[in-house]
């Protein structure tokens, strides 16, 4: 008859081997679905970019053979914040989640990262004096950066979300982000402040054209220093002490709490200089 112990024994001595792939060959496998997966071109590219700098970090190698110290090792050689990290990993995690399904991965290394300290600082915002220059200046050399600048200072829009809009979304007292054309992929609507409403009424393109030139001059002629989402962050934290609320505020960033305006968004403002800045018009 059959000895089913030492069928048993005999299995425990197997070593199965996990096909692999190169890790290089699976994110170029990758790539090409996320392609045919309709992604924004703008998301698309990040996700292209953070994997290719892992493949020339790690190249040649095995997917099953990066381990979570290995990337670990990775973010702090390059010294990254721990807002690049979160934003690496969001990227990379969803690749090897895919190769686990591919058989090609045991388990995803993203997982169980020790990520640094979040940085606390306080965001970067305009002040009213520089809002004021910047709005003059640009009023009177590059008036086609009003729609752009008033958008993004003074509702909060982020700038790739501006790129998507057309007048048609600007309606008399809101301005509505469709989830279409929303970073987020949902629907907003944002307040229009009466300031607001009377520098988008000077009218021109909402996207203007070479943008990134307009905005290098405007810095230089004005002296403004801009930093990582300034406009956003100046909007939120002008109306948060205008309306003393943080849930109105957070639903005018489209944010699903007031967590992300209270970590990263807000820095404290004088009700003075808040009533300043809601003033601040062309006439």
């Amino acid at each position: 008859g059959i000895d089913m112990n030492t069928i048993l024994k005999s299995l425990g001595t197997l070593k199965l081997e996990m096909p692999s792939r190169d890790l290089k060959d699976a994110v170029g496998d990758y790539l090409t679905l996320r392609v045919s997966q309709n992604l924004r071109k703008s998301s698309s590219s990040q996700i292209s970019t953070n994997l290719k700098l892992m493949v020339s970090k790690f190249s040649p190698i095995k997917c099953d053979k990066i381990t979570t110290t290995m990337l670990e090792g990775w973010f702090s050689e390059r010294q990254w914040k721990r807002s690049t990290i979160d934003g690496v990993i969001a990227k990379i995690g969803p690749f090897f989640t895919w190769c686990i399904r591919e058989g090609w991965c045991s388990k995803n290394p993203v997982r169980g990262i020790l990520r640094p300290k979040a940085d606390d600082s306080e965001p970067v915002i305009f002040t009213v004096e520089e809002v004021e220059r910047l709005m003059i200046v640009a009023h009177q050399i590059e008036p086609s950066m009003i729609p752009y600048l008033a958008l993004g200072i003074f509702a909060g829009v982020r700038p790739e979300e501006i790129q998507r809009l057309s007048w048609e979304d600007i309606g008399e007292d809101e301005i509505e982000i469709r989830s279409i054309k929303a970073k987020t992929r949902r629907r907003r609507l944002i307040e229009i402040a009466p300031n607001l409403r009377q520098w988008l009424c000077l009218g021109g393109p909402i996207a203007p054209k070479n943008k990134r030139r307009k905005l290098d001059r405007l810095r230089k002629e004005t002296g403004v220093t801009w930093a990582h989402d300034i406009m956003r962050h100046t909007f939120a934290s002008y109306h948060l002490a205008k309306h003393g609320s943080g849930d109105k505020t957070s639903v005018q960033l489209g944010h699903s709490d007031t967590q992300m305006l209270i970590t990263h968004y807000r820095k404290l403002v004088s009700k003075d200089n808040a009533e300043r800045f809601w003033s601040i018009s062309p006439l």
